[in-house]
């Protein structure tokens, strides 16, 4: 994994859970760990205003936490595969709107730090190079800029 900028490497390995609960990656798509996925993710929230990444944190320690307080006996990242699913589609359907949004929040950023990794592009069958290749050929062949 790249060197990270501003994530602990414990919130790193909680959001690459979170990541690989989302995307369910293994047998098909590369897991996680082989993707950019985390360092997306560290170079996305060194981007951010202070406050909005210390509230980032925030919903990261508190996804790991959850499963305590929902009665799963164990932190996230000590879950297996499966009952990290059971907690995910608990918390998608808790009855308070506000801890859904957040969570779709946390499940959108894992989603576009996963599937925006070229080589899962390239699996799932999206070759940018290519697609900018026939564009840059197409422009140049019909003299546009």
């Amino acid at each position: 994994m790249a060197e990270l900028q501003v994530l602990s490497g414990r919130e790193a390995s909680i959001f690459a859970c979170i990541t690989d609960t989302v995307v369910a990656p293994e047998p098909l798509l590369p897991p996680v760990r082989d993707t950019d996925a985390v360092a997306f993710f560290d170079d996305w929230m060194r981007r951010l205003p202070g406050l909005n990444r210390a509230a980032m944190r925030a919903l990261l320690w508190a996804a790991e936490l959850t499963p305590l307080l929902m009665g799963f006996g164990r932190r996230l990242r000590r879950l297996d595969r499966e009952r990290r699913r059971e907690w995910l589609s608990g918390v998608e359907h808790f009855p308070i709107a506000q801890t859904r949004l957040i969570l779709k929040l946390l499940v959108s950023a894992a989603q576009l730090a996963y599937y925006g990794n070229d080589a899962v592009m390239l699996r799932l069958g999206y070759d940018a190079a290519a697609n900018k290749s026939r564009g840059d050929e197409l422009r140049l062949a019909e003299g546009r800029p």
